[in-house]
């Protein structure tokens, strides 16, 4: 495709792409790092034989990074025993690209994008199994998955006290329909490698957010702040840094494992 302007290169390369391609990149763009077998389970699910599926998916994967869409990372979550669906994938700079063109956003000319360290990696991939977890609820009717947003979509900015733009920073936002309701929530994917100092910032972060009111304004509702924390020492650690915090601001916030983490954005688990 030399010689053409990258409207043309990227219109053309959108029409070699089936639906289902398109929304597997998508979600590689806006998750950041995905595994192949989150892909699988977001994209594949209706596939009833499990093998089948393993080898549409794969087909698919090297597809797309044979068309410069995907970048596939050396390390592998689970090691050499994770198979095929252990492999981690990221955007190539054309992948994103391709989304903005499609979105008409602009094209703009994206950084190269380089492979971070393993725990920012192991942290992503956490993020993206959250998503795809709501997405499974969704369809097996516990909740409608209204809105999800990853970072950095899901930050929020106000004005702070000297002046100057302040940043929240969540991991995600979700709007989840349960029944009659609408529930917003922020979420912090814990790893506990944080110390308390730390927790302490963040939980500050949230509480001058609440107090500027935007959220408020433009939705009428602040949403709840959901911790989902790797043990239960780590659900007390917060717990207990939570209870530091003004007594009328603690219902805000919520804790629990990620097994619990449906429950919790549903409203079927509350611990305060």
């Amino acid at each position: 495709m030399t010689g053409l302007s990258r409207e043309t290169r990227l219109s053309l390369l959108a029409e070699q792409l089936s639906p289902r391609d398109l929304a597997v990149v998508r979600d590689v763009v806006r998750l950041r790092f995905v595994s192949a077998g989150q892909l699988a389970r977001l994209h594949f699910a209706a596939i009833q034989v499990a093998a089948t599926r393993t080898r549409r998916t794969t087909r698919t994967l090297a597809r797309l990074r044979t068309h410069g869409l995907l970048r596939r990372l050396e390390r592998r979550i689970g090691g050499v025993q994770g198979g095929s669906r252990g492999f981690i994938y990221m955007p190539s700079s054309e992948a994103v690209s391709l989304v903005r063109f499609l979105d008409g956003e602009g094209l703009g000319r994206p950084a190269p994008r380089h492979e971070p360290g393993r725990t920012f990696v192991l942290h992503a991939i956490d993020c993206a199994e959250l998503y795809v977890r709501l997405v499974e609820g969704a369809r097996e009717g516990e909740l409608d998955l209204l809105e999800h947003q990853a970072e950095p979509a899901a930050w929020r900015q106000h004005p702070g006290a000297m002046g100057g733009v302040v940043w929240l920073r969540p991991d995600a936002f979700v709007a989840l329909g349960v029944k009659e309701y609408e529930i917003r929530t922020f979420i912090e994917v814990d790893r506990g490698s944080e110390g308390s100092t730390t927790l302490r910032r963040k939980l500050s972060a949230y509480l001058d957010y609440y107090r500027s009111g935007r959220e408020q304004q433009a939705h009428q509702v602040f949403p709840r702040v959901y911790w989902q924390c790797p043990t239960p020492r780590r659900v007390r650690l917060l717990d207990d840094l939570i209870a530091e915090l003004p007594e009328t601001t603690q219902a805000l916030f919520l804790t629990g494992l990620a097994e619990q983490t449906i429950e919790a954005l549903t409203g079927r688990r509350r611990t305060r």
